[in-house]
């Protein structure tokens, strides 16, 4: 075995063909290029994403604060005793029914 110790400098040369040295470069370029479109179309997501969650969060409020208007509240009112003014009339209706077929 050699006890030699590789020694490097600025003034250290290397040999590689031309071939193989464009064929690195180009596979770096192309690797950041890609690179920063996967950067950029995450961001782009994360963005869209982000606003939608706000666009989200804003009907959610306005869904938890909505209350329908007085006019409606009222006639909802108003069915409700119809409802149950009519289920009376029916079981009046019912007992003299019943008493008349006896």
């Amino acid at each position: 075995m050699s006890d030699e110790v590789a020694h490097v400098s600025e003034e250290s040369k290397v040999a590689i063909p031309i071939k193989n040295l464009i064929g690195i470069l180009s596979a770096v370029a192309v690797s950041t290029w890609a690179y920063f479109g996967v950067i950029e179309r995450l961001n782009f997501i994360e963005m869209k994403l982000e606003a939608h969650w706000e666009e989200i969060e804003e009907n959610d409020d306005w869904i938890d604060d909505w209350s329908p208007p007085a006019a409606v509240q009222q006639n909802i009112e108003r069915v409700r005793e119809l409802e149950i003014k009519i289920i009376q009339m029916q079981t009046r209706i019912d007992y003299i029914e019943r008493g008349a077929n006896k």
